[in-house]
C-alpha cells in the first residue's frame, strides 16, 4: 500500500533545529506533542505509517542556504541536510527535482513547494507561511497546514 505524499516547507525544516526550544538531533516520540511542532513534525515523518514525505533539491538546497546564514559550519549542514534526506527516503517518500509548472502565487519560493506537491501528488503540505496556508486547500484538493495543526491532525488519527 502506497502511503499519502506529503510535503514540508523549508520553514518547518529550518525551525525544527533552530528555535529556541530545538533539541536537535534529539527528536521526542510524538505523542504528547512538544513546544517545537516543526520538531515534532520531523518525529512524525521518522516513525511515519500515515504518510511518505517528499522533499525537493531546491527545499534542500535552501534549508542549508538558511542555516549557513544562522551561522552553521558547512559539515554540520551536511550533516543535516544527509539526516534529512535519510528521514526522508525512510517515511517511504523521496527527493525530486520537480518541473516548474505552478505560477499560482506572486512569491517565487511558494511556487516551488507547490510544484513539489504536484509532482509527488501529495495530499498535504505542511509551512508556516501564511501565502501558502491561506490558499487551503488548494485547487480544491491539496490541504496547507501549519506545522501545529499537522502534529495535533496526526495525533488524533493514531488515537482512534
Amino acid at each position: 500500500m502506497t502511503r499519502p505524499a506529503v510535503v514540508y516547507d523549508i520553514n518547518v525544516f529550518v525551525n525544527a533545529v533552530v528555535a529556541e526550544d530545538a533539541e536537535w538531533p534529539y527528536l521526542a516520540q510524538v505523542p504528547p506533542a512538544t513546544s517545537n511542532p516543526e520538531a515534532d513534525c520531523l518525529s512524525l515523518a521518522f516513525d511515519s505509517q500515515e504518510f511518505g514525505l517528499f522533499t525537493s533539491l531546491h527545499i534542500l538546497e535552501n534549508v542549508a542556504r538558511v542555516l549557513r546564514d544562522f551561522g552553521w559550519t558547512h559539515s554540520t549542514v551536511e550533516d543535516y541536510v544527509e539526516a534529512l534526506t535519510e528521514l526522508v527516503e525512510t517515511s517511504g517518500g523521496a527527493v525530486l527535482d520537480p518541473e516548474r509548472q505552478v505560477f499560482d502565487v506572486p512569491d517565487f519560493e511558494d511556487n516551488l513547494i507547490l510544484d513539489l506537491a504536484v509532482a509527488c501528488g501529495a495530499m498535504l503540505v505542511v509551512s508556516d507561511d501564511t501565502d501558502l496556508t491561506t490558499l487551503s486547500p488548494w485547487h480544491q484538493r491539496i490541504a496547507i497546514l501549519r506545522p501545529r495543526d499537522f502534529v495535533q491532525r496526526i495525533v488524533q488519527q493514531r488515537r482512534r
